[in-house]
This record gives C-alpha cells, sequence and structure tokens, in this order.
C-alpha cells in the first residue's frame, strides 16, 4: 500500500472530511479510494454508488430491527403488483 500526501483548498479538505464522515465512517482512506474509483470509469462509479446505496438501506434496515424474509417476500409481491398495475396505464 502506498501512502499518498495531497495538498488542497481548506474548504474543499473540509467538505472531504464532511463528506468521508458521512458515507464512509470517517474512513478518509476508504472515502479518497471511492472517489478516485469514480474517476476512473463510468461502470465503477455506478459500482461505487450502488454499493454505497445498498450500504445506506442495510444500515436502515438494521436501525429499525431488521426485515424477516416473509416480510421481504411481501415487500416483493407489493412491488410487482404497483409495477404491473403501473404498466397498464
Amino acid at each position: 500500500m502506498t501512502e499518498l500526501t495531497i495538498k488542497v483548498d481548506d474548504s474543499l479538505a473540509l467538505r472531504f472530511k464532511e463528506i468521508a464522515a458521512k458515507k464512509f465512517r470517517g474512513n478518509d482512506s476508504l472515502a479518497f479510494e471511492h472517489a478516485l474509483k469514480s474517476l476512473l470509469s463510468d461502470d465503477e462509479r455506478d459500482l461505487v454508488r450502488l454499493e454505497q446505496i445498498v450500504h445506506q438501506i442495510q444500515d436502515e434496515i438494521k436501525k429499525t430491527g431488521g426485515v424477516t424474509g416473509k416480510e421481504i417476500d411481501a415487500y416483493i409481491a407489493a412491488y410487482r403488483l404497483r409495477k404491473n398495475k403501473a404498466a397498464e396505464i
């Protein structure tokens, strides 16, 4: 692993720290890695964003006490029903 030091404007550094704290639990290295990956390709950027969304959803589910398999099945069935009704319109 390589250690990297960069110099940026103070306001940019502060914004980076805020994002790292909010989205990466304060892990600056992980935040920088994701930022760099997002610059490498559109496909990777989409995957990084998807990963972030999945983690956010998982955190929200954990906060509410989790979801059972039966609840997931019910959510999927309700979603499919709404989607089919919307397609009919």
